[in-house]
């Protein structure tokens, strides 16, 4: 008797880990950044932090950022296309790298930029770019995903 429990709970034993084992597959398949930021998303808000004051009108003057479009569209061969309106404005290649938080973009001309990625969900993305020493602050962008079609 004792030969059917043991069994049993072995049995018992195995099938709780296999559910745990497949639930944590499902799970990291589900919340992988590379599967939730491909798509259409639509540029919502743009913000500064951390201005310094003292070299705000040099930074207007001074960043001329590639990726002042409307929208970006992440496609599945890590393929980047920003767009103003039905136009493709530039291109890129995307990677995600890090611990899913760091967004490497390589335009076409091999220029690269590297993003922090603040929240990434089915619905919105939060950038956060360091748009460097000279004005010392943080821009922020905002994007909203636009259902496929």
């Amino acid at each position: 008797m004792s030969f059917i429990l043991r069994n049993r709970i072995s049995f018992i034993i195995f099938a709780i880990l296999l559910f745990l084992t497949s639930g944590a597959f499902v799970l990291a398949y589900y919340f992988n950044p590379e599967r939730m930021i491909k798509g259409k998303w639509v540029e919502t808000g743009w913000s500064y932090e951390n201005i310094d004051k003292r070299s705000f009108l040099y930074r207007d003057v001074h960043m001329a950022h590639k990726h002042e479009s409307e929208s970006w569209r992440f496609l599945d061969n890590n393929q980047l296309h920003f767009y103003n309106g039905e136009d493709v404005a530039a291109k890129a290649t995307w990677r995600i790298k890090g611990r899913g938080h760091v967004l490497q973009l390589t335009y076409e001309d091999g220029d690269m930029e590297l993003y922090d990625i603040k929240e990434l969900n089915d619905h919105e993305l939060i950038l956060n770019f360091d748009i460097g020493m000279e004005s010392r602050g943080i821009a922020r962008l905002v994007f909203t995903k636009v259902a496929n079609k």
